[in-house]
């Protein structure tokens, strides 16, 4: 890596973080005032809506980060056109394409960042803010796994293997302890269904256990009104979004494997392994405006620009995800869609300005 190599990486990874720095302490503001609606439900106090909301800035920065990149490439690479370091670099003899191939260095390594972030930190953070919002608001403890999810009501544990955005879970498993941490009654079900009012569990083997003898007793229904509450469920299934790329695998393969609507969550991973992806794509997008624009354009103007990218391909990722899911398009398409759209049109307008 020569000087002009780490000169232009330097330039675009300080601007980046300093733009994602200031993003993101936004973004903190208004979840810290979004969290100040709980104070006062069940034990949740202030302090507990600063903890949650530090606690869930790992995601915020994953979701912000393209969008950062490109703003911190757009201004850091427009300050050196604006200050004739890149009309100097390209007189030296150096092409523009040797000054993208410095620019994709910078962009391997937020991207390696970036993943890291998501395959590693996310998942624990994600699972710190939901248990901890559910222990507070409602006296509940969940937890998210690979393979499981976990969610505590006093001496009640409850196991669920799946969940689905229709109020449907699959494989459930309740613990009833005694205060003496005996088991007393283990429950089995192989689904249940939220019919508006309470749960309705499907297929269930009820094992009560005394000191005297063992009773197991089977239904085919059964209604039970504290199995999950709707609020908690739909704040767990937004966590689950948020596994690791082999756990989000793991999951979305056992729905299929139980007829279970598994397309949320293969989205979800295929967003994940596509994201890195995407800082390539804004980094890309980001040169033709930086080169084509001259040396007198403030950085109003270029933040403007950065701004309305940004926007239009966070909206057209939303949207196409969507459409997706509703259409039934196979996710990994639309993941990489809007991705593969932003690169064929950032190479051409490149290809133009070379």
């Amino acid at each position: 890596m020569n000087i002009l190599d780490r000169y232009i990486i330097k330039n675009v990874i300080y601007t980046t973080l300093l733009f994602l720095f200031i993003i993101l302490s936004l973004a903190a503001f208004i979840a810290l005032a979004d969290a100040f609606k709980y104070v006062g439900k069940g034990t949740f106090a202030i302090a507990d809506a600063f903890y949650y909301t530090l606690a869930t800035l790992p995601r915020r920065m994953y979701v912000l980060f393209p969008f950062s990149v490109l703003l911190g490439a757009m201004m850091g690479l427009g300050a050196l056109n604006s200050n004739s370091e890149l009309i100097a670099i390209r007189t030296a003899g150096i092409s523009i394409g040797r000054i993208i191939f410095s620019v994709m260095k910078a962009a391997f390594i937020l991207a390696v960042f970036m993943f890291l972030i998501g395959e590693f930190i996310l998942p624990t953070t994600e699972k710190i803010a939901a248990d901890h919002w559910s222990m507070k608001v409602h006296g509940t403890s969940s937890g998210v796994s690979d393979d499981a999810i976990w969610v505590r009501n006093k001496n009640t544990f409850t196991k669920i293997h799946a969940i689905t955005s229709n109020n449907k879970l699959g494989n459930i498993s309740i613990f009833t302890f005694s205060d003496d941490n005996d088991l007393e009654v283990s429950i089995r079900a192989s689904d249940a269904y939220h019919d508006g009012k309470s749960w309705i569990l499907n297929n269930v083997e009820q094992t009560f256990i005394t000191d005297n003898q063992v009773l197991v007793r089977q239904t085919i229904k059964a209604r039970w009104s504290k199995l999950l509450d709707l609020e908690l469920m739909n704040v767990i299934i937004s966590k689950l979004e948020y596994l690791s790329a082999s756990g989000l695998y793991r999951y979305a393969h056992y729905l299929d494997s139980n007829n279970l609507n598994s397309q949320q969550y293969w989205l979800a991973f295929w967003t994940k392994i596509v994201q890195p992806f995407s800082i390539i794509a804004m980094l890309l997008v980001a040169i033709p405006f930086v080169f084509s624009s001259t040396r007198t354009s403030n950085a109003g103007s270029r933040l403007m620009i950065g701004v309305l990218i940004g926007v239009t391909f966070t909206i057209a990722n939303r949207i196409t995800a969507q459409f997706g899911l509703v259409y039934g398009i196979n996710p990994f398409l639309s993941a990489i869609f809007v991705t593969i759209i932003v690169v064929i049109i950032a190479s051409i307008l490149i290809r133009r300005m070379t």
